[in-house]
């Protein structure tokens, strides 16, 4: 298969999960994710082994996690995939007019990510599967589980920004969400397949190259949008984002 047959495979698979929907607010017509942005990368970008030695040796390189599946994999050969899902336009629209918490629509559909994920891994072991095509899925595997980098703190063995970075989908902005050519609105999902596909070029060289901030000092909306506060100029302080949530998370439980 050819990049563009993958990428229709994959964003044909979205229309099939039932739980791409907010059925539970009485819309059923109203899709919670757009179809995804697809990356790709090669199993062998020296960038894979650069990320491991800068989060932490924990941290796993395409070829690491394929052979917890295959015995055989080579680098060389494996293509990661990245598939970047943008909120809808409504759910965006809604969001921006909240100061200290998340709309409903927002709220739900971070809440139902890994229903949806979950379904969309099935449909995509199937359709992959029927294609004969040897894959692993990271999300899907046990030694995803948090570990600490001795330099960033809370961590996984893979991060799915990250590796839509090396596809080319984005940079990273002040709060660490990766900057796409849909915006910031966006979760990841990513496949390792052994396949030999071209890698995209990406159209940026730094990491950071996308956020205004980072390119030169403008900007910062987010710092002022960040109801944790847990974004400034220096960085993101992952554990009061963390507590924010929880909190969230927490009150959305009592009062749904």
């Amino acid at each position: 298969m050819d990049k563009y047959e993958i990428t229709e495979l994959l964003q044909t698979r979205l229309d099939m999960c039932e739980s791409n929907s907010f059925s539970m607010l009485g819309h059923e017509d109203e899709r919670m994710w757009e179809k995804p942005l697809v990356g790709f990368a090669s199993g062998n970008d020296p960038l894979f082994q650069f990320f491991k030695e800068d989060i932490g040796e924990f941290y796993m390189t395409p070829q690491e996690v394929f052979r917890t599946k295959y015995a055989d994999a080579d680098a060389e050969n494996l293509t990661v995939i990245s598939l970047a899902f943008s909120h809808t336009s409504i759910t965006k629209k809604e969001q921006a007019l909240q100061a200290d918490e998340q709309c409903l629509r927002w709220m739900l559909s971070r809440n139902t990510w890994k229903t949806f994920s979950g379904e969309l891994y099935a449909h995509i072991n199937n359709a992959l599967s029927e294609q004969g095509i040897r894959f692993v899925i990271p999300d899907l595997m046990p030694e995803m589980k948090p570990a600490l980098s001795e330099k960033y703190g809370r961590a996984f063995a893979w991060s799915q920004r990250h590796t839509a970075f090396v596809c080319g989908l984005g940079t990273f902005g002040l709060s660490k969400g990766l900057i796409t050519r849909q915006g910031v609105a966006m979760r990841f999902a990513s496949i390792a397949a052994d396949i030999k596909i071209e890698p995209d070029k990406r159209e940026y060289e730094g990491y950071r190259d996308w956020c205004l901030f980072g390119k030169d000092g403008s900007c910062g909306a987010c710092i002022k949008r960040c109801p944790s506060g847990a974004i400034t100029k220096e960085r993101h302080d992952k554990e009061k984002c963390r507590a924010y949530l929880d909190k969230m998370n927490e009150k959305n439980i009592k009062n749904p």
